[in-house]
């Protein structure tokens, strides 16, 4: 049993969420995108797989590159950062943030498009064919 002022605040909190739904992040915004995913659900089925994605961005060359450091993005396997440590590596990331931004726009992207053929000519990917997929970046 609540009392009269739990309520209250309830109906309040309640209110508050409605207006906060556009606000990416919010509690409002995250209930939205729970709805949408029920929806997706509902109509579509229920999902054959979930996943999280997490690009280790401090460990990545292209990151050190996209900072502006002096790499030989084509020797990609061959260790094109060699003259740099871990620690500089995730250094050169915490001093320029955008390029940590654009290393996992880049690996998302590209995520999307080929390991799940969303922009094949047939539309298959290693799952086979995907017919909806949903993202949340936190």
């Amino acid at each position: 049993a609540r009392s009269d002022d739990e309520r209250r605040i309830m109906r309040l909190l309640r209110l508050l969420q409605c207006t906060d739904d556009p606000i990416e992040g919010s509690m409002g915004n995250v209930s939205v995108m729970r709805e949408e995913i029920r929806a997706l659900s509902r109509s579509a089925g229920t999902p054959s797989i979930f996943f999280t994605l997490n690009p280790a961005d401090g460990h990545n060359p292209l990151t050190s590159f996209l900072a502006g450091k002096d790499i030989n993005i084509d020797a990609l396997f061959d260790n094109p950062d060699s003259t740099y440590s871990p620690d500089d590596r995730l250094r050169t990331l915490a001093a320029n943030p955008v390029a940590g931004a654009q290393f996992f726009h880049i690996m998302l992207d590209e995520f999307i498009d080929k390991f799940l053929g969303v922009k094949r000519t047939r539309k298959r990917g290693v799952f086979g064919r995907v017919k909806h997929y949903y993202g949340v970046v936190e």
